[in-house]
């Protein structure tokens, strides 16, 4: 296995075995040619990056038949409410400008549309953005990378806010993505985006947050790490409930912004927790485990009572 950001060899630390795509939604005559990959899991200590090994195409997974609709969520309808309006009062003033990467169905993207501030939401599922662009978004149906980033005129060292939830997890490239990030940022852009977080993993043993689409689980010892090969500074972060425990992280310029002093504080508590060490993502799987093995006994314990379960 190769660390996907410094391509070192990595050794795989857990496995879940040969799995299906998720969101799938086969009907019957479509089993037999059903999609599996090995889910194996590695930590790169060059990085403290926690990453999957395999995984299907991102055009395979974010197709026209992509299920998931931001906007059927009331409650990320008011996450991103708050989000949009924290992001309007301390990054962006009359004359900005905004991408976001992965705006789906423009639910986010559409609080500043509303304000009349100049934006561009890239979204791969050429049916979810159809649905942003019927709300008079401005919608690229395409990933966002470096290539696609050239062909952004206006936007080119000229974006205030580059944007993104739930999404930078998703892109097996993460090189490809900051150069895009860095052709459209002006001098003092920020790059703010919110990903599930690594130590609220650790923390829950929610193992069910790695699978195909979760490529990786960051850490700000990752994400800083990352984006100083590129001189860029990790300068804020701000813990968010969503998805089970997640981090919004905040990235400028070297030397363009100062840092938060919470950042040096944030950064020796993951210190403090071994996110930095291999043998937390060890301890991990010795906890997923033991989980694994209460399950069973229950629904054994279920099964000899002559219990039913259904889902």
């Amino acid at each position: 296995m190769k660390c996907k950001f410094s391509e070192k060899i990595i050794t795989p630390f857990m496995s879940f075995g040969k799995m299906p795509m998720a969101n799938a939604f086969l009907t019957k005559d479509q089993f037999k040619n059903e999609f599996f990959y090995n889910l194996d899991v590695g930590f790169s200590e060059n990085y403290y990056l926690f990453q999957v090994n395999d995984h299907p195409l991102s055009e395979i997974i974010f197709n026209d038949d992509y299920p998931f609709y931001t906007g059927k969520s009331n409650y990320m309808i008011d996450h991103f409410k708050i989000f949009a309006d924290w992001i309007k009062k301390n990054y962006l003033g009359n004359s900005s400008n905004i991408i976001e990467i992965g705006a789906n169905d423009g639910t986010f993207l559409k609080n500043f549309h509303e304000k009349n501030i100049i934006h561009c939401g890239f979204e791969p599922s050429k049916k979810i953005s159809q649905i942003a662009k019927s709300k008079g978004l401005n919608m690229i149906s395409d990933f966002f990378n470096e290539k696609n980033a050239k062909n952004l005129n206006k936007f080119k060292k000229n974006t205030d806010v580059v944007c993104a939830a739930n999404v930078i997890c998703h892109i097996p490239d993460l090189h490809d993505l900051i150069k895009g990030i860095d052709m459209v940022f002006s001098k003092k852009g920020v790059f703010i985006f919110e990903e599930p977080y690594l130590g609220s993993m650790f923390k829950k043993i929610s193992y069910d947050q790695i699978y195909d689409a979760h490529i990786y689980m960051f850490s700000l010892l990752s994400v800083r790490e990352m984006f100083k090969k590129y001189d860029f500074d990790l300068i804020d972060a701000y813990p968010q409930m969503t998805h089970g425990g997640s981090m919004r992280y905040v990235i400028a310029r070297k030397n363009q912004r100062p840092v938060s002093k919470k950042i040096n504080i944030m950064i020796k508590n993951e210190i403090l927790l071994k996110m930095n060490s291999l043998k937390t993502c060890l301890d991990f799987k010795i906890n997923c485990k033991k989980i694994r093995d209460r399950f069973l006994k229950r629904i054994l314990f279920y099964k000899n009572n002559n219990k039913k379960i259904c889902g």
